[in-house]
């Protein structure tokens, strides 16, 4: 049986392994090896709950009971009548395009500190990529606490600029609650800009910025020409990953509102939440999930056409 299956795995790394009239090659058969593990667990965490999902959607499946009912596509048209569900897609892409933006604007800036200094760097580094280690529960509890009208430090301050009376509560302002959802948002997941624009800065070549020197041109013209044009791909990528999780968050949002005021942030994934654990209706919920991933489907084969993010740049001399 040894010398068989030393022949045999000698065949697979020299000639490969026919199967009627095809051959398959030795570098295909072990490329698939390769990927198996991973495709094992992609279909694991990720097909198998989408389809269970999907599943789920053409069903009238309340929550404590075992029965489920297969309704077609009766779900859908459901919550597309619900009074809520248009407003928490609103709200969700204000959220989304919101935190986005200014997490690509702080993330890009301390990106550019952080190659630009040479004397505690690595002090500074530790310190800004210790704010994507935080917790999300324990970032949300202090910004909870400083925004807090009795034992904050934010609506006081605000009270002696004259801007706000220190007694209102900030996230309970239905205007203002989104707006701070977002700012505390950015806080936390500004550093995943950071961390990957850096990594595409470090491999920049110093020759481009001393050649740019000796002929004159600014700290503005070196960015412009130099800079941007060879971290814009990683830039693009890292937008497009954030406003996924971005359009998919919900711990942070319901740990500082819950939603609220009313529904002032409340959005999709806080929608199916309260559909499926609240209301009780499962199904609806699902439908919901499945909405957004279609949402998400679209804007991600437009923004792949339009922006193209993988798209390399090349950094050679």
């Amino acid at each position: 049986m040894s010398v068989d299956r030393a022949d045999f795995i000698r065949q697979i790394n020299t000639e490969g392994v026919t199967v009627g009239s095809w051959t398959i090659k030795s570098h295909t058969i072990w490329g698939w090896l390769t990927a198996l593990p991973v495709l094992l667990l992609y279909i694991l965490i990720a097909i198998i709950p989408i389809s269970f999902a999907i599943y789920a959607s053409f069903h009238n499946v309340l929550l404590l009971n075992p029965q489920w009912q297969f309704v077609g596509f009766q779900n859908y048209f459901e919550i597309i009548n619900l009074p809520t569900f248009w407003g928490s897609l609103r709200r969700g892409v204000v959220y989304m395009v919101g935190s986005t933006i200014l997490q690509t604007i702080i993330g890009v800036w301390m990106a550019l500190v952080i190659n630009r200094i040479t004397f505690g760097r690595k002090i500074l580094s530790a310190m800004i990529f210790a704010a994507y280690l935080i917790p999300t529960i324990i970032v949300a509890l202090l910004a909870r606490y400083a925004l807090d009208p009795f034992i904050g430090v934010i609506p006081p301050l605000l009270g002696q600029l004259g801007v706000w009376n220190p007694n209102d509560y900030l996230l309970g302002t239905p205007d203002l609650a989104m707006p701070i959802v977002i700012l505390v948002s950015t806080w936390k997941f500004s550093v995943f800009i950071t961390i990957i624009v850096v990594a595409q800065l470090r491999s920049v070549p110093a020759q481009f910025y001393e050649s740019a020197k000796i002929c004159g041109a600014t700290q503005w013209e070196m960015f412009r020409d130099i800079t941007f044009p060879r971290i814009k791909g990683a830039i693009l990528v890292a937008v497009f990953l954030r406003s996924i999780f971005m359009f998919n968050k919900f711990d942070i949002i319901w740990q500082l509102t819950a939603g609220g005021p009313g529904d002032a942030t409340q959005t999709l994934p806080i929608l199916a939440y309260r559909e499926a654990f609240i209301a009780g209706f499962f199904g609806r919920a699902n439908a919901i999930a499945f909405v957004m991933f279609l949402f998400l489907l679209m804007g991600g084969i437009g923004y792949f056409k339009f922006f193209n993010p993988s798209q390399e740049v090349e950094t050679e001399i």
